[in-house]
């Protein structure tokens, strides 16, 4: 074999960037196992690719670091469940992780009032369960984040000149200094509701 020709083909360049199929990459490295000047010359360039990799890498913002680890934290404890631990709701929490949460907290037969039972407040977060059969009214709300993740029933949220309608497992947050209510739509709603200090 004409290592040099083979070297200079560019197919050790299309191994290191994965654009071969399968039988081709299985023909490199079987190349390489023959052919030690390949196989050399192959390791060099993916050791030039890495260099430049880290060349040209940009590692993300602190605050998108933490948002990544804050939602990798969130999805582990609401898979353990305690209800002493409680993650923050967002838009990628699940909503049956939360009913099996909270279960033993739901009274039966739901009642007829509105009831809200409170399951954290502390360091200026306040989570709640809320077991409506009633519209909840208008309400604006200027130094604290707003939302809410539905877990049974269905409801429809007016944000301004918006309408949301949600069901199990919609999540929605509420933006600052907006007018919103929601409606109930079906016998009663059960959600959590979140307020986080700004």
């Amino acid at each position: 074999m004409n290592t040099e020709a083979y070297i200079n083909s560019g197919i050790l360049h299309e191994y290191c960037i994965d654009t071969l199929s399968a039988s081709e990459r299985a023909e490199v490295e079987q190349v390489c196992a023959q052919y030690p000047e390949i196989r050399n010359e192959l390791r060099q360039m993916q050791r030039a690719l890495e260099k430049f990799a880290e060349s040209v890498g940009k590692k993300p913002a602190k605050e998108v670091e933490q948002t990544i680890w804050g939602t990798l934290e969130n999805i582990n404890k609401e898979k353990t469940g305690d209800l002493n631990d409680l993650p923050l709701i967002n838009k990628y929490s699940d909503h049956n992780n939360w009913k099996r949460m909270i279960r033993p907290l739901i009274p039966s037969p739901i009642p007829d009032e509105r009831v809200m039972l409170p399951l954290r407040n502390a360091n200026g977060i306040m989570q709640m369960l809320v077991i409506s059969k009633t519209d909840v009214e208008d309400e604006v709300h200027e130094h604290e984040r707003e939302s809410f993740l539905v877990l049974e029933g269905e409801c429809e949220c007016h944000i301004g000149d918006e309408t949301w309608r949600l069901g199990p497992g919609g999540f929605l947050e509420i933006p600052l200094h907006k007018n919103h209510n929601v409606r109930v739509l079906s016998p009663y709603v059960l959600a959590v509701l979140q307020h986080v200090d700004i």
